[in-house]
């Protein structure tokens, strides 16, 4: 009888040690998630800003010529065209009162632009109007486009929502803003790929006393997004205090993201404001520094 007993407190023994093993290996595999989704919703999103600070950078010049060739020699097959360095832009339409316009964005085999991120590949613009019309959009399409090496398939729609303007002391300050519809699909140099949706809210805060210079300017960002993460687990996000973009630096330097996936959150921090590549990642109580991935 005692034996039977025994044999029982053994046999329940090891049922409750191997379900609290269960048990405890499903919260590390929900943090583990969680951590990598942050981490791939991170690097969507600093991609996704790359793709669409590029094509402002290079169309907003491209508007303020007018859409115009800058000479015969840099025109090809009778298109307009300005090469800049090893980046050639053409368009379908010259002019400014002729539109839509499709522009090709050509940065050949390799171009590293002013933030130190390799670009190569082609990124199409479709514009419906100049950019300082309110409801005018602009619709990004890629080929064979790569940044530091990933792959951005699929496409975004940027619309110009208006700009806030206000005087203080006699100074002017403007703060356009620009809706962006995103539909990513990544796919890193490992293979692994990243499906990213976004709907956010672009803003200039700043144009870092440059006005005639794009690539430096300051901007928030509030929105959501939702996606798969590089290990096919579904996760959606929200922007709980704007991220800001530093013109010339590659990652937001501030901002707060919250990402729920299967049940579990966790809040990424990209900080106060520092140039870094680092962030922090709460999840489950627990904080850790992380490195942001190009």
């Amino acid at each position: 009888m005692k034996r039977v007993n025994l044999l029982a407190i053994l046999a329940l023994s090891f049922s409750f040690s191997t379900f609290v093993a269960c048990t405890s290996e499903d919260f590390v595999g929900s943090d583990a998630t969680l951590a990598v989704t942050a981490q791939d919703e991170a690097q969507s999103a600093n991609l996704s800003d790359i793709a669409v600070a590029t094509t402002d950078e290079y169309v907003n010049s491209f508007d303020a010529a007018g859409f115009q060739a800058v000479s015969e020699a840099q025109k090809v097959n009778g298109i307009g065209a300005i090469d800049s360095g090893k980046v050639v832009i053409t368009v379908d339409k010259t002019g400014i009162t002729v539109f839509p316009k499709k522009i090709c964005i050509d940065f050949g085999t390799g171009v590293i632009d002013k933030r130190g991120n390799t670009l190569k590949g082609k990124i199409y613009v479709i514009i419906s109007n100049r950019m300082g019309v309110i409801g005018s959009t602009r619709k990004l399409e890629y080929y064979e486009f790569f940044i530091n090496d990933n792959q951005l398939k699929g496409s975004k729609v940027v619309t110009y929502l208006g700009s806030n303007r206000q005087v203080t002391n006699t100074v002017v300050t403007e703060t356009p803003s620009w809706s962006i519809s995103v539909k990513d699909t990544i796919v890193r140099a490992d293979g692994t790929k990243i499906i990213w949706n976004s709907e956010r809210v672009r803003t200039r805060i700043s144009n870092n006393a440059t006005p005639l210079l794009y690539w430096d300017d300051i901007y928030s960002i509030t929105g959501t997004s939702n996606g798969v993460n590089a290990k096919g687990v579904a996760y959606t996000v929200e922007i709980t205090k704007p991220l800001i973009l530093k013109g010339g630096w590659k990652f937001f330097v501030e901002g707060t993201v919250l990402t729920t996936s299967e049940k579990h959150t966790a809040v990424l921090d990209y900080g106060n404001g520092d140039k870094d590549a680092k962030a922090t990642l709460t999840v489950n109580g627990v904080t850790k520094d992380i490195n942001l991935r190009k």
